[in-house]
């Protein structure tokens, strides 16, 4: 039976995104581009599903219940927030609207990691 249980959750275990701690965030977000998604439990039916496919980049969730001095760092006041790091430096944020939703698309994140992957090469 756990074989069979472990066949079934095998893909949701490849394709989810990585939560981080307020431990682990500045080592996760100090190299390279980076994509973190603030967001809480209570408000997973407005939960961003697209940022584990992304490229070029390492994506992951940041629970604001567990990393509130991040969140306070950051000025995060509204979830789902989505900032993209590079290198450790916030490079851009996305905001959620007055329904708690996520205004930007999975094409306007991805144009940003992809023009600051281009700006290395320039």
């Amino acid at each position: 039976m756990n074989k069979l249980l472990l066949v079934f959750m095998l893909p949701a275990l490849i394709n989810a995104q990585e939560f981080i701690s307020k431990d682990t965030f500045n080592s996760r977000t100090a190299k390279g581009i980076t994509v973190v998604v603030f967001w809480a439990e209570w408000n997973q039916g407005n939960q961003v599903d697209f940022l584990k496919s992304l490229k070029d980049c390492e994506p992951y969730r940041l629970c604001i219940v567990k990393g509130a001095s991040i969140q306070k760092k950051y000025k995060v006041t509204a979830i789902p927030t989505v900032i993209i790091f590079d290198n450790g430096v916030e490079q851009s944020r996305f905001d959620p609207n007055i329904m708690m939703q996520l205004q930007a698309t999975k094409k306007q994140v991805q144009k940003v990691i992809d023009n600051i992957t281009l700006s290395k090469f320039q």
